[in-house]
This record gives structure tokens, C-alpha cells and sequence, in this order.
């Protein structure tokens, strides 16, 4: 029999001074997928004001890794700590950085990133930390308490102070802490754990854990990301891409896919070999989304796969420039996956399919793309120009600017982007309706930010134009510029009797404006499709009741035809019965058992008791394979069932209550279809 086995995490009581000394020794560093030192004296502050109080300041999760990870190693600022030697024995911060750090420099006394961090000083008269100059009496720099000279100080401080200071001393020498030490993990395995418990943290994305994973003395991803992409990228204004566009476009490359699993397989050859082609690609595919479809910076695009997929055409086909025939398919496929939406859930799953489009386009065949744009008046009205991106209002952003509108008293082309209109959801700025005027004589209820009251002005006319009436304010525009309407249509704004402009009418200017809109996103993507609530109403149904059928058929293979007795949870029993007996004629004496089928019992079940009993712990077993994580289930079943009481009632859903329901119902025909394509379907993202 073999002896016990060493514990893989273990649970250390220590303190803050061996904390301290630990980190200045070396023996704990920061791996490569921590974020940089961010924390303020403000926050710094906070910190130690608990720990002067005794309040707990959570544990911190450490990870003993061999010697071969010591590569990982980062020097986040300058602690004054020993280099990192080959078979030296390093632990690495997974979480607690942050606190780890700012204790550090403040009690030392360090400068980073030109804040001095010996400015926090402990007020002896008020027992609370503050940040300025100490004078040694009453203000006594942190470090300094902390310091070797620390007993001689205390002979200076003045009066009633001592006992503070005293305190003070001792608290911090005397401070518990939990340090919680993780062994025997592989790095894949530690930057999970690392994402599960930084949650209250910045999320790591999968950018921060392939960075890290590929790490090597001669290629840092995260730094070439930085230095051969986004500083290049700010030098044309397109500005900061996401990191997700590099790792997704890689693995295009590599398999074909872009999922989570063939982003972690890419290795540190496969990055080194394909970075030159893969950030000139996405340079160029940057430059034909700003020059040909609007896309003015980044932070314009609806979404990220738009720019991958694009610069992915670029590198495989190795041209500079687009063909015009290719050139008038890309805009197509762009303005059709913006307005439908189409890569806002299960997004790189879509984008592993649509990759085969453009490999048919640079081969010369010219692939159907029509995802079905379903976009009325009512959605665009419902759309609000905030500052959280969705893929209409950006989609609508690059819209307007792919017309190049003009200045609308002297014509002249607006600079889009030094012009100084890039903050389009400012309250003051780029209402055709100001804000101002809206809140003093608006109509109760009227979104003042719907999207259609947008449109690009610069900063002299949003200033000129202030809290006015838009139809003073256009009446003296015509009276100066006799080309008006030619510069009010590259905005797609009318102004004539009925557009509400001249009478003040907000609603109906609302309601003219989407329209001009609509039209123009037809002209850019074709016929656009109007959805139909009996259409709605036939998925709905049809879902529900496959669900229904692999419920039933599951449960009979488990356990038999009476699986309502011993798998069906009582609440949900009693509820059915309850349904069942309330249908009149239906039952002679409300015994369901008896005169129902087991699966006609589960018609008269509601969508969150489907849940239930999947959820159920004597049926998850049988279940499991087919719909993998109870989390995913019930986010999308309650995501489903919200959406289908809306149109079963014909109730009016919200921008977000809508796609939620639509990426249901995609989640659930993927889980519902016999080949399971989709093994592992996603969560939605958000736009």
C-alpha cells in the first residue's frame, strides 16, 4: 500500500511581514498573464485602512511551479528584487497581485509609474492613512513606521499621538494573512484556476493565457502585440484592436476554426512562423474596412470577426488590394452580418463556417452569403446611442460615415476622426433634437438617445446649435448654406413638411428618420426580411415539443414508462396535475396517472420545469452528455422561456431581451439536432 500523498493545495497562515520578505527575497513573483500594476493611492489607502482595522483582506492563491516555468517570470514594476536564476525556486502570484504589490512599494517607499508611493502617510490625530508630505509629528510616512527607524521616530511624534503610532506598529508587524499554495499543476491547469478566482478582478481573457503559454526568452506575444500592431494601428487612427482578433485569426490559419480549443493549440512555432504575414494582414484588412465601409476606428466595428475574417482573406490570398468584384461581396457580407446580427452568438463558431466563403472567394468563386437581415422601424427606434456597443448602432456609425457627410453650413467634409465628434454618446453632443430641449419640451417617455435622433456634428455646431429648437436651428442652416439638403442627405436626415424637423415633432422626426435609415441599409444589404409572430410562434412550439420528446425519451431508456413516480420532482408533479384537472372535460377525476400517457403528462409542463427535471440529481446522469454544464442550461432556458411568454402574449421585448432569446434558440437547435454538431455550444456574447 502506498504512503499518503503530499497534498496539492495547502492552506498557510503566515503574515504581512513574511509576506513582505517573501517578495523581496524573490520567492514570490508575477507570472506572464497577470495585468500590469494598476492600483491607485485611493485604493491603496482602503487597504490599509483594513488592515489598521482588522477587517480581512481576502487570502492570496500562490503557485509552486517547477523550475522550468521560472521563464514565466514579469517583472510588473521595479521592486528592487533579485533576478530569477534557472533552478532558482520561484512561487507565482495567481491572485492577490494588486494587494501584494501595493503593500510592497507602499512599505518601502517606492516610486512606480511616477507615483511615490512614500507619500502615504498614517495621521496620528485622526488614525487614518493620507496621502502627503510627512512631516515626522503628525504625519508619519507608512514606510517610515514600517522602516528600521521606526523606533526613533517614535520618540519625535508629539503627544497624543504615541498610542496611535504604537498601534499602527504593531498592526502592521502583527497582521494574519491566508496563503493558499497550489503544486503539481501544469500551466493550462493554473491559468484556469487563475480565471475561477480572479473574478472580482479584470477577467483574463484567452489572449493573457496564450500569451503566457507561449512565452519564450525571444518572442513575447503580448509585447510584438503591442509593438508591431497597436502602435502601428494608432499611427492611421484605427486605433486599439482587440488581442482576440490575432489568436482567432491564427487559428483560422492553422485549423480552419477559431473556437477556445483551437486558439490554446496554437504554439509558440505557430505564432513565430505566421506573426510577419498575420499582423501585415490585419494592417490591410484595417485599411479596407476605414477607406470602403465606414469603419473609422476599432472602436466603430460591430464586430471583431468582421476585421479577423477580412484580414484572414489578406494573408491566405497574399494580395494587397481587394478586386472589385471581391471588393463588392466584402461589403455585402459586411453590411448583411452587421445588421442581422450574425456574429453575436456562437460567434466563432460562424466564423469557422463563413471562413469557407472567402477561401471559395480568393479561389474565384463567389459564395451566397444572406444571413436574413430582420430589421424594422420599431428595432431601430429601440436602439439607444449609449456608450455600451451593439452591432446596429455601430453598424449605423459606419452607415453614416461611409457617406461621407459633410459639414451642414459650409459643406466641407467632416474629419471623422480629429474632428472632435469621436464621443458620439456624450449627452450634449450629436442630437438632431438636443438633450436640452428634449428634457424642458420633449414628449413623457420619448428615448432622447434613440438612435435615430444621431447624427455627426462637429464641435463648433453641437456648441452653436446648444438647447435650440431644431426648427430655428435649421431654418437659419438653410438661410446660410443654399446646399442644405444635399449635406442633410449624406447625414440620411430629411427636412421637408412632414419630417417633423420644421414643426418640432419628435416622434414623427423619429419615425421619418428610421425609415430614411432603413431604406438605406436595404440599398446597402438587399431585401430586408420583416419578422412575423407566427413564424415566432411555430419555432417556439416546435422546440417545445422536441424538448418534450428527448425528455421522455431519455427518462424511458433510464428508467421505464413510469418514470413520472420516481424522476419527476414532486413540485413539478403537483403542478402538472394542477394544469391537467383545470382543463375542462379533460379528466373525470384529476388521476393524471392514470388516464395520461407519461409523455402527454409533459405537455403540461411549463419551460422552467424542464429544467428541473434535467437538473434533477437522479436524472443529470442520463442527461449530461447531451447538454453538458447545468449552467448553460438554465441561462438559456431562462433565456428562451422570457422570450417565449413575450410573444405568446405579444409582449414588447427589449433590444437585449430579444437576442438573448434568438442565441436560446439557436443553443437549443444545436442541443435538439440528432448529429450534435455543436458539442459545446456557447454562451451568447454580448454586442
Amino acid at each position: 500500500m502506498n504512503g499518503p500523498q503530499e497534498q496539492k493545495i495547502e492552506v498557510k497562515p503566515s503574515t504581512l511581514v513574511n509576506l513582505v520578505v517573501d517578495v523581496g527575497a524573490g520567492r514570490y513573483r508575477v507570472p506572464q498573464f497577470q495585468r500590469e500594476y494598476v492600483w491607485t493611492k485611493k485604493k491603496v489607502i482602503e487597504l490599509l485602512d483594513s488592515i489598521y482595522h482588522e477587517y480581512p483582506i481576502g487570502s492570496f492563491f500562490i503557485w509552486k511551479g517547477p523550475p522550468e516555468h521560472n521563464r514565466l517570470f514579469r517583472q510588473t514594476v521595479e521592486l528592487n528584487v533579485p533576478p530569477v536564476k534557472e533552478n532558482d525556486s520561484v512561487s507565482f502570484i495567481l491572485d492577490g497581485q494588486q494587494r501584494i504589490v501595493s503593500l510592497y512599494v507602499t512599505l518601502n517607499g517606492l516610486t512606480v509609474n511616477e507615483t511615490d508611493y512614500s507619500r502615504i502617510c498614517f495621521d496620528l490625530q485622526k488614525e487614518a492613512f493620507t496621502d502627503r508630505v510627512a512631516d515626522g509629528k503628525r504625519y508619519v510616512s507608512v514606510c517610515d513606521i514600517w522602516g528600521p527607524n521606526a523606533v526613533t521616530l517614535m520618540r519625535r511624534v508629539e503627544g497624543g499621538g504615541l498610542g496611535a503610532f504604537e498601534r499602527c506598529f504593531q498592526v502592521l508587524r502583527t497582521y494574519p494573512i491566508s496563503i493558499v499554495e497550489v503544486r503539481d499543476k501544469d500551466l493550462p491547469a493554473v491559468c484556469k484556476i487563475f480565471q475561477r478566482i480572479n473574478q472580482s478582478g479584470k477577467r483574463l481573457d484567452r489572449f493573457d493565457l496564450i500569451s503566457a503559454m507561449t512565452f519564450t526568452s525571444d518572442f513575447n506575444l503580448r509585447e510584438r502585440f503591442k509593438s508591431d500592431l497597436v502602435k502601428r494601428l494608432e499611427r492611421t487612427h484605427f486605433g486599439a484592436i482587440s488581442p482576440v482578433v490575432v489568436t482567432q485569426l491564427l487559428a483560422l490559419l492553422k485549423s480552419g476554426q477559431c473556437t477556445e480549443r483551437d486558439e490554446f493549440s496554437l504554439t509558440t512555432g505557430d505564432i513565430k512562423g505566421m506573426w510577419s504575414s498575420a499582423v501585415d494582414a490585419i494592417l490591410l484588412a484595417a485599411d479596407t474596412l476605414r477607406m470602403n465601409l465606414g469603419v473609422v476606428n476599432a472602436s466603430y466595428l460591430p464586430y471583431d470577426a468582421l476585421l479577423t475574417l477580412l484580414a484572414y482573406y489578406f494573408m491566405k490570398s497574399k494580395v494587397r488590394s481587394l478586386p472589385a468584384k471581391h471588393l463588392q461581396w466584402v461589403s455585402e457580407w459586411f453590411w448583411r452580418a452587421s445588421f442581422s446580427r450574425h456574429y453575436g452568438s456562437a460567434g466563432p463558431t460562424q466564423m469557422g463556417r463563413d471562413r469557407e466563403l472567402f477561401d471559395a472567394l480568393i479561389e474565384g468563386r463567389v459564395g451566397h452569403f444572406d444571413p436574413g437581415v430582420k430589421l424594422t422601424v420599431e428595432n431601430l427606434l429601440e436602439t439607444r446611442m449609449t456608450w455600451t456597443a451593439t452591432a446596429t448602432r455601430n453598424a449605423f456609425l459606419c452607415l453614416l460615415a461611409a457617406k461621407k457627410p459633410v459639414h451642414l453650413v459650409n459643406n466641407s467634409p467632416l474629419d471623422l476622426v480629429n474632428g472632435g465628434i469621436s464621443d458620439f454618446t456624450s449627452n450634449e453632443k450629436h442630437h438632431i433634437f438636443p438633450h436640452a430641449y428634449l428634457l424642458r419640451n420633449g414628449p413623457s417617455g420619448a428615448d432622447i438617445h434613440a438612435l435615430p435622433n444621431f447624427c455627426f456634428l462637429p464641435a463648433e455646431l453641437n456648441k452653436r446649435i446648444s438647447d435650440s429648437d431644431p426648427a430655428t436651428y435649421f431654418k437659419e442652416f438653410r438661410s446660410e448654406n443654399p446646399q442644405c439638403d444635399t449635406a442633410l442627405r449624406t447625414h440620411c436626415i430629411l427636412d421637408n413638411e412632414d419630417a417633423g424637423i420644421q414643426s418640432n415633432d419628435y416622434l414623427r422626426f423619429l419615425r421619418t428618420r428610421a425609415q430614411l435609415i432603413l431604406e438605406e441599409i436595404e440599398r446597402l444589404c438587399g431585401k430586408i426580411t420583416v419578422p412575423r409572430e407566427g413564424e415566432r410562434l411555430v419555432t417556439i412550439e416546435s422546440l417545445e415539443g422536441q424538448l418534450r420528446d428527448l425528455i421522455h425519451r431519455v427518462l424511458v431508456q433510464g428508467r421505464g414508462e413510469n418514470y413520472w413516480k420516481t424522476n419527476i420532482p414532486p413540485d413539478v408533479r403537483e403542478e402538472a396535475k394542477k394544469r391537467i384537472g383545470a382543463v375542462p372535460g379533460r379528466l373525470a377525476g384529476g388521476k393524471a396517472e392514470e388516464v395520461l400517457s407519461a409523455r402527454t403528462r409533459l405537455d403540461f409542463c411549463n419551460v422552467m420545469d424542464y429544467v428541473k427535471i434535467v437538473e434533477n440529481g437522479a436524472n443529470w446522469g442520463y442527461f449530461e452528455k447531451t447538454f453538458h454544464r447545468k449552467q448553460d442550461l438554465r441561462a438559456h432556458m431562462e433565456n428562451f422561456n422570457n422570450y417565449r411568454n413575450a410573444v405568446m402574449h405579444n409582449r414588447q421585448m427589449t433590444e437585449l431581451a430579444q437576442r438573448s432569446g434568438e442565441a436560446a434558440i439557436l443553443w437549443l437547435r444545436m442541443i435538439l439536432s440528432p448529429d450534435q454538431e455543436e458539442a459545446e455550444p456557447e454562451l451568447p456574447e454580448v454586442e
